[in-house]
């Protein structure tokens, strides 16, 4: 069977790859590598994935080394801001002649994910880049991103389904969807100010303007690489979410963050949403209607919001066309 090798290690990119994978068993002889203490390690239990995992320490040696036990016929590995450990893997695929794609989730930060803003950004490419909706491959060709593949986005799929009947379960709780976006910007740009806002403005100007949500409670529902401390410390009693995101979606009446891409899935499944950065300096990236998209609270009306009633369009290819025109 063909072999093939996933390398993921934030959460968005994890849950694509696994979920391609658990879609996939049929296609070839999987092999998932991590780093300790990874937001993929985590989620490999939650999917009960761990028969296909191995971890491996961050350096070229080791991925080599693992690799070189395997002999892949082809690498797939997400993107992300917290590390490129990708690149071992790209360096790997170049060096034995070894077709490598590229994953993006979420609508953020492309660019940056092959290292933009270095002028040799574009040297980071690997055979494919492989988008996951519509919105994502127009962006990406937008921003001159090279050698596109549209694949199903299994993880989406796999989501709506467990999702089916959340919208007639909702309490009295408005649910506000973290984001470590002053750490994402420091590491990229120096500056957890780079935007005009970090998190912890987002998070008081929503505690503000709590009472125009007619929600008596908030809910924090943590990024996977973020702290409740912050949060704790401008809301001592604020609440934790401790709950899986279905449930959280599901009891929410407003759900509020930046870029999360669980924004989206509440969206199409037809929940009350906004994207809300409080700045200029910064785009909307998670596709929701212009009257959910926010730069300041003082004026909300939740009245005016888009709510979603269509159904979703399907998307991509089925990874066992691709690897099959691929590897044939």
């Amino acid at each position: 069977m063909r072999k093939i090798v996933i390398f993921a290690n934030d959460a968005g990119g994890s849950e694509l790859l696994l979920e391609l994978l658990r879609a996939s068993l049929h296609v070839g002889e999987f092999r998932v590598f991590y780093i300790q203490n990874s937001p993929c390690q985590k989620i490999l239990k939650q999917k009960c994935l761990d028969s296909y995992a191995f971890a491996i320490q961050a350096s070229q040696q080791s991925v080599s080394d693992a690799l070189d036990k395997i002999n892949p016929d082809i690498i797939l590995y997400s993107t992300g801001w917290q590390n490129h450990v990708e690149y071992y893997f790209l360096n790997y695929a170049r060096e034995h002649k070894i077709p490598s794609v590229a994953f993006l989730d979420n609508w953020a930060n492309y660019k940056e994910r092959f290292s933009y803003p270095d002028a040799s950004w574009k040297d980071n490419f690997p055979t494919y880049i492989a988008t996951h909706d519509e919105f994502s491959e127009k962006k990406a060709k937008e921003l001159g991103l090279e050698n596109l593949v549209a694949i199903k986005n299994y993880s989406l799929i796999n989501e709506l389904q467990n999702f089916k009947n959340v919208r007639n379960a909702t309490s009295d709780i408005l649910l506000f969807l973290s984001e470590p976006t002053s750490v994402v910007a420091k590491k990229t740009y120096g500056d957890e100010h780079y935007w005009g806002f970090t998190e912890c403005d987002v998070f008081k100007s929503i505690l503000k303007h709590q009472h125009k949500f007619g929600c008596s409670n908030i809910v924090v529902r943590l990024h996977p690489s973020d702290t409740a401390d912050a949060y704790k410390k401008i809301a001592s009693d604020i609440t934790i979410s401790d709950l899986s995101l279905q449930e959280d979606i599901a009891r929410a009446k407003f759900i509020v963050g930046v870029d999360s891409s669980v924004l989206y899935l509440a969206y199409l499944l037809g929940k009350k949403v906004i994207a809300y950065l409080p700045s200029t300096n910064r785009d909307f990236h998670v596709p929701l209607p212009k009257q959910n998209q926010f730069t300041t609270l003082e004026n909300l009306n939740p009245n005016l919001l888009q709510i979603n009633t269509a159904d979703v369009k399907e998307y991509g290819v089925e990874f066992a066309s691709f690897i099959k025109n691929i590897l044939g």
